[in-house]
């Protein structure tokens, strides 16, 4: 059988997950899917995960395997681009070190890719506690087509294709000229995944969760809204890449669309996690009302009257939003 040819890596960058690391290497180990290598790069990790991964594989000596460590904390997309290049495999698969997939997951993904003879594949995915209770909102964009290059690439601008690597299966020559920014503080993910767009990849679906995505309520804990504000510097290396696509009023407004309803969520995070009102209010400069009322019909009510409000007093909302997250503590 053709896909039983091929090779996956499965690469997964490990940081203090003593908690969670068993779990996912035993989504890995029974695979229905044979021929794997799994990849871990450690960084810097000071509990015992690594310890914990090498006992796993003297259990499993039969699942090709390396294990490398950077030699000081470096960030994840430091520790990505050593995986992908430690990676020997046709394909690659991210797994997280706290998630863990299906135990058909890898057969799943392949025989998407394959069937469709794309470059990137993706399943649907779960998103749950670590108790395995449902939380969150879950992507369900799943069309039964291909897309390629510019539609891809608008299509992640709708939130449709997301920007997670982990319920996705790659070519492993897409990663020949992209690399993820380690000095990137957020969505380094998303831009790797749209430059293979805008180089021309192709994707297809699959209609069935085959990963397990873990949310931890400490993730919000530790979220600052410095981090919040970093989405903008994102938002303005996204702009760059799409702008040469842009040949129509339409596409235009797509970008501006993205853009606003960006600029309304990290205006809201920020204020969540305590930023002052001096920087938050920065945020109207990426507003333009003109702009804005020719997008009023692909906006819901509480959207474009918050956009706006954003642009035209931005103050009295920094108080609105200020006012409701008091309550709700």
């Amino acid at each position: 059988m053709a896909t039983q040819l091929a090779l996956v890596s499965i690469l997964i960058p490990l940081f203090n997950s003593e908690k969670y690391i068993r779990k996912a290497l035993e989504s890995v180990a029974f695979q229905t899917y044979s021929n794997i290598e799994v990849v871990i790069v450690d960084d810097f990790s000071n509990d015992t995960s690594v310890a914990i991964v090498e006992n796993f594989f003297i259990e499993h000596a039969h699942i090709a395997h390396s294990i490398s460590h950077n030699v000081k904390n470096e960030g994840v997309s430091f520790t990505r681009n050593e995986l992908v290049d430690n990676a020997k495999g046709d394909f690659i698969c991210f797994l997280d070190s706290d998630d863990y997939f299906e135990h058909d997951a890898i057969s799943y993904l392949i025989n998407i890719v394959v069937n469709n003879n794309t470059d990137i594949g993706q399943c649907l995915y779960y998103s749950e506690t670590p108790e395995g209770v449902q939380t969150g909102t879950v992507n369900k964009f799943s069309p039964n087509r291909t897309l390629r290059g510019k539609e891809a690439v608008f299509s992640m601008l709708d939130n449709e294709i997301t920007g997670f690597l982990w319920h996705k299966i790659f070519k492993r020559n897409l990663f020949r000229n992209v690399s993820f920014d380690a000095k990137l503080p957020v969505f380094e993910d998303y831009l790797v995944i749209m430059k293979m767009f805008i180089n021309g990849a192709d994707i297809s679906f699959g209609s069935e969760p085959k990963y397990h995505y873990i949310q931890h309520n400490s993730s919000l804990t530790k979220m600052s809204y410095r981090k919040a504000l970093d989405r903008m510097q994102y938002l303005e290396i996204t702009k760059s890449l799409v702008n040469p696509l842009i040949i129509s009023g339409s596409d235009e407004l797509k970008i501006i669309k993205h853009e606003y309803i960006v600029s309304l969520m990290v205006f809201i995070n920020a204020i969540k996690f305590g930023a002052p009102k001096n920087e938050v209010k920065e945020i109207e400069k990426h507003i333009n009302v003109s702009y804005l009322l020719r997008l009023k019909s692909q906006l819901n009510y509480k959207k474009f009257y918050s956009i706006l409000m954003i642009k035209i007093s931005p103050a009295l909302l920094f108080f609105a939003f200020k006012t409701i997250f008091k309550i709700k503590k």
